[in-house]
């Protein structure tokens, strides 16, 4: 499948205040290729702005003008997820969110608690242990395709920033780095969905995360491996203006 000559991330779908949600975006790039991707986060991700596809090989790349944004190229998930949390635990985990990054009060279309009813996913994850973080999600129907389900590109969305909620407390924040995921079931809009999330491994500023979800029965509707870079306070800065 080609992929079209741009694609624009709307400023609805922010992370940070002033770039795109990694994971929207990963996922709005994948949707133009039947094959598994790993998308990769080159810079902070312009908001309505035009962004050039081309393609070399296997790799496509969206540009802002000369510069790399995002890379994808082919690559499936690698881990196994866990057994997730009943519903009541990550309904508990919930009702105590954790801030990471973004997260908190702020407008993240993910995980930002200053949004309206159906203008975000409003997945808010708490802490299950030193490693796991998990929610429930409601999905809006706002997000269903025409088949009834959830869009693909929110599904990578809902899978993006729990995974870091998992990772080790930062003075500072993490940013998406690179991310694959997988779709084994759809989605359903209006039914609760267990949100589960897990550290994997740290190395330096690097650390690596899985996320997945689950229906209230624990059956597994899809999944993501996260690579996430710890900012250095001068970066952190830099993603608020």
């Amino acid at each position: 499948m080609q992929p079209p000559g741009e694609i624009t991330i709307d400023a609805t779908f922010n992370g940070p205040p002033a770039s795109g949600n990694g994971g929207y975006a990963a996922g709005l790039l994948a949707s133009y290729s039947a094959a598994p991707l790993v998308v990769r986060v080159l810079a902070p991700i312009p908001l309505g702005a035009p962004l050039t596809l081309s393609r070399a090989g296997d790799v496509t790349e969206a540009l802002h003008g000369e510069t790399r944004i995002l890379t994808a190229r082919r690559g499936a998930v690698t881990l196994t997820p866990p057994p997730p949390p009943t519903l009541a635990a990550a309904r508990d985990a919930a009702a105590r969110p954790t801030s990471f990054g973004a997260g908190g009060a702020s407008t993240c279309f993910v995980c930002g608690r200053n949004r309206a009813p159906g203008e975000g996913l409003h997945i808010h994850c708490g802490r299950l242990d030193d490693t796991h973080a998990a929610s429930v999600w409601t999905p809006h129907p706002n997000i269903c395709g025409p088949d009834g389900f959830v869009r693909p590109e929110y599904v990578w969305a809902a899978l993006d920033c729990p995974g870091g909620f998992s990772l080790p407390v930062s003075a500072t924040t993490y940013l998406l780095g690179e991310m694959s995921a997988a779709i084994h079931q759809p989605v359903p809009v209006h039914a609760p969905v267990i949100v589960h999330a897990w550290h994997v491994w740290s190395d330096g500023r690097k650390h690596f995360a899985g996320t997945a979800l689950h229906d209230a029965d624990g059956a597994l509707l899809a999944q993501a491996d996260t690579l996430w870079i710890e900012l250095t306070p001068a970066q952190a800065k830099g993603l608020a203006s």
